[in-house]
């Protein structure tokens, strides 16, 4: 789905006129005229399913309470997913945790500061920087493995320990890294480029909504979440979990940003139908969860 494409069912199933949606969605006489034509029963699908959206927070809380849990896949012994999911493609190195410079300003200082930081400068995070800031929120300090479980442990607490987090990177300027679309590997700590064709830049900004600070940014941040990690322990309660361990990712991130005279913005407005496509993910098995710009002051 393109942004055209969801500005047009969005204002649409709001009851906005011909007029209207084409002058709020951005399109052409003939671009709703063909939506007409050929999105008909998206509309019709959508609108029988907002009577649920409706309620679907209350029912969330309500279902995911522990009354309603059943064993759990790891309790059936059904065999444990992957910590980290398989990647291919050229290998960026960064630079090695405990090398990089540790930043001068003190916790209390970068707690104090943090602001949601939404213009930035030109001036480039430098490797070292980048490096930290992952050290922060992604980066595995440690690999568990054998038959009954897989687990990372990182600098971020997470329910059981299953991290359903993986991070992407979209990098506009990083000293020594062309731009493009990026994967980080959190055990190997490197990079691996997925995208770096221009489209792809346009893509993501379109996909935050255009907002400013997804185009100016010197390094975005996309986390997604891999639902199962944490459903193989917890079951349907899991999903509560997702949530709090992005949040516990992106604060770390936040403050990291701070003590390198940076800052970063969260983005939880986003299209997700078209960030999923952005990064090649399917939206159920691995969907975007949350983004963040980060940039210098």
């Amino acid at each position: 789905m393109d942004i055209k494409t969801f500005g047009y069912l969005y204002y649409k199933t709001r009851g906005f006129s011909r007029d209207d949606i084409i002058k709020h969605a951005e399109i052409s006489h003939e671009e709703y005229t063909l939506y007409e034509q050929t999105l008909s029963t998206v509309f019709d699908q959508i609108s029988e399913d907002r009577t649920q959206a409706d309620k679907i927070g209350n029912d969330f809380v309500r279902l995911t309470r522990y009354i309603y849990e059943k064993q759990s896949d790891q309790e059936l012994k059904i065999p444990r997913p992957d910590a980290i999911k398989a990647r291919s493609g050229e290998l960026v190195p960064l630079p090695a945790i405990g090398k990089t410079p540790t930043p001068s300003m003190s916790l209390q200082e970068a707690i104090s500061n943090r602001r949601s930081l939404r213009k930035y400068s030109d001036t480039a995070i430098t490797q070292d920087e980048l490096s930290f800031l992952l050290w922060s929120c992604s980066w595995a300090r440690d690999f568990k493995s054998n038959d009954k479980i897989e687990i990372t442990l990182r600098n971020v607490p997470s329910a059981g320990a299953r991290h359903p987090l993986e991070t992407y990177l979209y990098i506009r300027r990083v000293q020594g890294l062309k731009s493009g679309l990026y994967y980080y590997h959190p055990i190997k700590h490197c990079l691996v480029l997925m995208d770096a064709s221009p489209e792809k830049e346009a893509e993501i900004f379109e996909g935050c909504f255009r907002q400013e600070m997804a185009a100016t940014s010197a390094v975005t941040f996309i986390w997604s979440a891999v639902p199962y990690r944490t459903i193989w322990r917890y079951g349907q309660r899991a999903y509560r979990y997702l949530y709090l361990d992005a949040g516990h990712a992106a604060q770390n991130l936040h403050l990291a940003a701070e003590s390198i005279n940076g800052g970063a913005c969260m983005i939880g407005a986003y299209l997700d139908e078209l960030m999923n496509d952005a990064l090649g993910l399917d939206g159920i098995d691995e969907y975007v969860i949350y983004i963040a710009t980060v940039g210098k002051k």
